[in-house]
């Protein structure tokens, strides 16, 4: 009797189990039906908000400022997100560039339309060529995003034959990428039918004098009593260095005549031109109670010599730049 009861109560908890498993899962199949059909509701109810949209038409906001495209989206329910910004030739900076979905696109209201902002033309600096080979001149040009227009052939006291004497824009102007650059290439020395005008800059007046006299020239004298240059020495000349001149036309020159104290301190300069291939631009410029001012500005030959008498007040500062590179520093007490 005992076994036949122990066999009833196994049979039972067999039962019990099967019917807890069955219990278990039908609970998942109802908590499944549930999940799919609020998923399908929700899905529908969004469906039909989209779909009850009204479509428009993309408007075209190209080149237009992000004040512009802001209003003439919004007029058509549309919003707008920035994907980036690129640089661009004819495209003010801040105005849209691209746009995406394009314009004459149709989409229902609430779409987010994605545009790309100008920068505007992107700027470079015009590198220095004066002083170097046609060759290096091409490729610098080439390096800073430039062209080369064309290449001009003048004589030249200061550049032998084969260097580039001048360009056109000048060393470290900066314009608009994919601009031309024109170079004009050095023959070398003029036969005597041809006069150029030397470099007087820095020089004192006697030896514009005794130059204009001996090529029959005009010297036309003008001073400058607020120079910055030692006083009779030449600051500026009109024309420049190099340009070719008649007999008989003018020369001018602005001569310096500032007014020295008997205390007046001054700084000679003497530095030399590293060795090298190509030539480099220099400025020499004293910082003192007057401001920053610019002595030199010229391109110089490898190893040549710049010496310079600096007139300047205390607490002065004289610097010396090689193609935009401070390579000399001075306190002056």
């Amino acid at each position: 009797m005992s076994a036949q009861n122990d066999q009833n109560f196994e049979d039972f908890l067999k039962k019990t189990k099967k019917s807890g498993r069955t219990k278990w899962i039908v609970v998942g199949l109802i908590a499944a039906f549930f999940a799919a059909l609020i998923f399908v509701s929700i899905d529908w109810v969004f469906g039909a908000l989209v779909h009850t949209r009204k479509e428009v038409t993309v408007p075209d906001i190209t080149k237009k400022s992000i004040t512009q495209a802001l209003d003439m989206l919004a007029a058509n329910n549309l919003a707008i997100k920035q994907a980036g910004v690129e640089f661009a030739q004819n495209v003010p900076p801040g105005s849209v560039l691209r746009q995406l979905p394009s314009a004459g696109s149709t989409v229902r209201e609430g779409r987010v339309i994605r545009v790309w902002i100008s920068q505007g033309d992107e700027m470079v600096f015009v590198p220095n060529t004066v002083g170097t080979d046609l060759r290096s001149a091409q490729l610098a040009v080439r390096q800073a995003g430039l062209l080369v227009d064309k290449v001009d052939n003048a004589y030249s006291l200061t550049y032998e034959k084969g260097l580039i004497v001048a360009q056109t824009p000048k060393a470290d102007s900066m314009v608009q990428k994919g601009e031309k650059v024109s170079l004009v290439l050095s023959n070398g020395a003029p036969p005597a039918s041809v006069v150029l005008v030397p470099n007087f800059k820095s020089k004192k007046l006697a030896e514009a004098t005794l130059w204009a006299s001996s090529q029959n020239i005009n010297l036309i004298i003008k001073e400058d009593a607020s120079s910055v240059f030692p006083n009779g020495t030449i600051a500026e000349q009109r024309p420049a260095a190099d340009s070719q001149i008649a007999p008989g036309t003018n020369l001018e020159v602005i001569v310096s005549r500032r007014q020295t104290a008997n205390d007046e301190k001054t700084y000679h300069l003497h530095y030399e031109m590293p060795q090298g291939k190509n030539a480099s631009r220099v400025r020499v410029t004293v910082e003192d109670a007057t401001g920053d001012n610019e002595i030199l500005n010229e391109t110089k030959q490898p190893g040549s010599k710049i010496d310079l008498e600096i007139p300047y007040t205390d607490q002065a500062a004289v610097r010396v730049f090689v193609d935009g590179i401070l390579v000399r520093e001075r306190e002056l007490q």
